[in-house]
């Protein structure tokens, strides 16, 4: 079964700025240039704990979300950019 394209689009979108993370990692960089990248997730992070992005049988309690295609990708996602953030973060001037 194919990732939803929701799930897929915000995949995208957490892998593109993974990629500039990994661009910024390679330059001297502010905190505030961590803070834009922070506040491209922010919106995202949001659905994500609002629900808006779960896609589970809310009639079946045992339907796991982690279960689906791309639900695990996408918590996967949102944990490397939150980790990789925080580490600019410490190492910003």
């Amino acid at each position: 079964m194919p990732m939803q394209k929701d799930l897929e689009q915000i995949h995208n979108t957490l892998s593109e700025i993974l990629k500039e993370s990994e661009e910024l990692s390679h330059r001297q960089y502010t905190a505030d240039d961590v803070l834009k990248l922070q506040e491209k997730v922010s919106k995202i992070d949001e659905q994500y704990k609002e629900g808006i992005i779960d896609d589970r049988n809310k009639n079946n309690p045992s339907d796991d979300p982690y279960e689906h295609k791309g639900q695990g990708v996408v918590a996967n996602d949102l944990a490397k950019v939150h980790q990789t953030l925080h580490s600019l973060l410490e190492r910003a001037k």
